[in-house]
């Protein structure tokens, strides 16, 4: 994850200081300082290392914007605001934006506050050095946990997006959402034992607020929507040097023969021996999803153990039954496969489904 944080002055860069000190060693860290608050020396802090020096907050900020899933601006509110009104997409696109004043004495979730976490990240920054957190979200003001924060604390997707202000203003009229998932979850899980989360049954799943799912229906009401879980691995065989876009093709064309949710992907896996093929590689950072790869042998055992269908040319190749089907079994830790392989272009594709949802309810995804 990367962080940028900015200031416009001596004091402002202490506090941006500050606050960097105390960011997760993982986080990719840029101070920026305006040109004219320089320390001596220049651009070098012994805090810190080099800071980057800038003339034009507008000439900054729309490249921070795109690279960046947090910005901490240490200024005056009002400059920020100008500087952000034009660069407001959409709440699942749009970093975390952050205001603190000089001295560090509030910080203020300006943007992004459940799905980017800028409502985190302030309770954690205000905790690290004194301040006061200013949070305005309703729910959060109302000790109500909105579904967008659950989503992001799980590593789920929210579809549609915008759905989200009706249905969180449901949870605030009525005090409660109802929920409907076909998934098995941990009665400890805090959304299960949050008891502003009513779970339905099956039969009743028709009045269902908020959908856990990997499969969206196309016609949804719009006082509902959809968690999406990252719960489907593709297991993936191709030839030697095939494009990322033919990859991307056959991902797209699997998904949509099964109607589920492009979000709902968990990750590409398929052979060793193609750990390093530049289509399959390019393809999950297109994505954004983990590329894995396992032994023959790991394939192999899986193939037989559940009957699966069987190549011989990919036998006489690499020494395997099948790769695709194999892979994306291990990929869901042995769940369930709900499309066998299919085949175009050079490229195999199978997708499998966890059973359970433990690997991302058990514990909650941390900021970074």
């Amino acid at each position: 994850m990367k962080i940028a944080l900015l200031a416009l002055t001596d004091r402002g860069l202490a506090t941006a200081l500050r606050i960097g000190e105390g960011l997760p060693g993982s986080a990719i860290q840029t101070v920026c300082i305006h040109e004219k608050a320089l320390p001596a020396g220049g651009g070098q802090s012994q805090e810190f290392g080099k800071l980057q020096s800038f003339r034009r907050l507008s000439e900054l900020v729309p490249a921070l914007w795109r690279t960046h899933s947090v910005l901490i601006f240490v200024m005056a509110t009002g400059i920020v605001l100008r500087q952000i009104a034009s660069l407001i997409d959409k709440k699942d696109r749009d970093p975390a934006v952050l205001v603190l004043d000089e001295a560090g004495k509030f910080v203020i979730p300006l943007l992004s506050g459940h799905l980017g976490g800028a409502n985190a990240w302030a309770r954690q920054i205000a905790q690290q050095i004194k301040a006061q957190a200013v949070i305005t979200t309703a729910t959060d003001g109302r000790g109500l946990v909105a579904p967008d924060e659950y989503a992001r604390r799980y590593g789920w997707k929210v579809e549609p997006v915008d759905h989200l202000p009706a249905v969180n203003r449901l949870l605030l009229e009525q005090g409660f959402l109802n929920v409907f998932t076909p998934y098995p979850l941990n009665p400890e899980q805090a959304l299960v034992t949050d008891s502003h989360y009513r779970f339905l049954t099956a039969q009743e799943k028709d009045k269902a607020q908020v959908m856990l799912d990997a499969f969206p229906s196309e016609h949804i009401r719009e006082d509902c929507l959809y968690l999406v879980p990252p719960v489907l691995s593709v297991g993936v065989g191709c030839r030697r040097g095939i494009s990322c876009t033919v990859i991307l093709e056959m991902i797209s064309s699997a998904f949509k023969q099964i109607g589920a949710s492009p979000q709902a992907l968990s990750g590409i896996y398929s052979v060793d021996l193609k750990a390093e093929e530049a289509g399959l590689v390019e393809a999950a950072e297109h994505l954004g999803v983990p590329f894995k790869t396992f032994s023959a042998e790991e394939l192999q055992t899986v193939n037989e153990q559940e009957h699966l269908q069987r190549s011989d040319f990919v036998n006489k190749t690499i020494g395997v039954d099948g790769v695709c089907e194999a892979a994306s079994l291990l990929g869901a830790n042995r769940g369930r496969l709900i499309l066998p392989k299919i085949k175009g272009q050079g490229v195999t594709v199978a997708i499998s489904l966890e059973n359970f949802l433990s690997s991302v309810l058990d514990r909650e995804t941390p900021l970074i």
